[in-house]
């Protein structure tokens, strides 16, 4: 389950979709992002779209001793009219340890603190949910 949700949250366009399907905004951990994609727009506007492939990690274990993972997913979050963006350590894995959306003033800041791969952090004017497709996991 999900801390403390951030006020940040509220200014995604769609988040209900993620809430809905969880219950509540996750935290993203030991999610993956399995596709980035950059696009420009007309008016010097870019976005950024991250595909995270998520789960609920519940507190009962199997008879190996794993968690047990339920609400399999892939998410997709795309940010636009990008003001400031540090992408590194892209590879063939990249898991986060968590997502942390923050207000950056009328903006939107966006933490992908990196478990394995992936290091970013966004400020985007607008981030909106396009899609939560359930997955088999």
């Amino acid at each position: 389950m999900s801390k403390t949700e951030s006020p940040a949250v509220s200014q995604i366009v769609n988040a209900e979709i993620v809430r809905e399907y969880f219950g509540y905004w996750p935290d993203f951990h030991d999610a993956e992002i399995t596709k980035v994609t950059f696009q420009a727009h007309p008016g010097y506007r870019a976005s950024v779209t991250f595909v995270i492939a998520a789960f609920e990690m519940t507190r009962e274990v199997d008879e190996r001793g794993h968690y047990i993972l339920t609400k399999h997913c892939a998410i997709e979050i795309q940010f636009t009219g990008i003001q400031e963006l540090t992408f590194d350590y892209f590879s063939h894995q990249n898991v986060i340890f968590e997502l942390i959306f923050e207000e950056a003033g009328s903006n939107v800041e966006c933490r992908f603190v990196s478990s394995v791969g992936l290091d970013a952090s966004i400020v985007a004017e607008e981030v909106l949910v396009l899609s939560l497709t359930p997955t088999n996991g």
